[in-house]
């Protein structure tokens, strides 16, 4: 995998460029789907594109190849914007995130789950 073509897409989302970043984010092949930080861009455009439960499909996936609290910020934002304060804040309480996290990809049909 070639980490600079997320780098470059990183740096699109930065720069507000969603729809280069879509583009260029449909380019990369499959060897990417179960990238971590490929997946936490798609979430991150699809929540810019206020394609909410598409962004958090994304994330949820992500989290099964990469734990990182970027990803754990994005869908507490997520449900925030959401009108879930609640979920928002159990997310963002690192004692209790993974427990939530969970709970959502057994309510969530077609979560993928290593």
């Amino acid at each position: 995998m070639n980490e600079n073509k997320l780098v470059k897409i990183e740096k699109l989302v930065e720069e507000k460029k969603i729809g280069e970043a879509q583009v260029e984010l449909s380019k990369l092949g499959q060897e990417y789907n179960r990238n971590g930080n490929y997946l936490f861009l798609r979430g991150k455009v699809f929540y810019l594109n206020k394609l909410y439960y598409a962004a958090i499909d994304a994330l949820l996936i992500a989290l099964e190849f990469e734990q990182s609290d970027k990803t754990y910020n994005l869908i507490s934002e997520i449900y925030g914007v959401l009108g879930n304060n609640e979920l928002k804040e159990k997310i963002l309480d690192s004692n209790s995130r993974l427990r939530e996290i969970n709970l959502l990809k057994d309510q969530l049909t077609g979560i993928y789950r290593k």
